[in-house]
């Protein structure tokens, strides 16, 4: 997967992110409700993105790791419907043709 040259947030639409097997995402909706990312984290369809170093270096998340990564989320989460500005994590929806939704978590530093 692509890094990013800075956190998808702070990047000029349009924001795309390539995948490994060649999906091209495209950012839908930056700092989605914290309902959103739970929806999204429970929806198998759905893939998690986890983005490391203040959400430029991304890796795909398994299965296995939904649960904690839902867990370490809920109460770090700086966006709507999170803690504030005291949290580390936000969340963004990238979408691919068909109706395809990913969830991108970028943590800071």
């Amino acid at each position: 997967m692509e890094s990013f040259p800075s956190n998808p947030d702070s990047l000029p639409d349009p924001v795309t992110l390539l995948d490994e097997q060649g999906t091209t995402w495209v950012l839908h909706r930056r700092r989605v409700d914290l309902r959103i990312v739970r929806r999204l984290i429970k929806d198998e369809a759905a893939p998690v993105v986890w983005g490391d170093m203040g959400g430029i270096r991304p890796r795909p998340t398994t299965e296995a790791e939904r649960p904690a990564l839902w867990d370490r989320i809920k109460n770090d989460y700086r966006g709507p419907g999170g803690s504030g500005s005291t949290g580390n994590c936000l969340a963004h929806e990238f979408r691919a043709d068909p109706g395809r939704r990913m969830l991108y978590v970028a943590e800071d530093c």
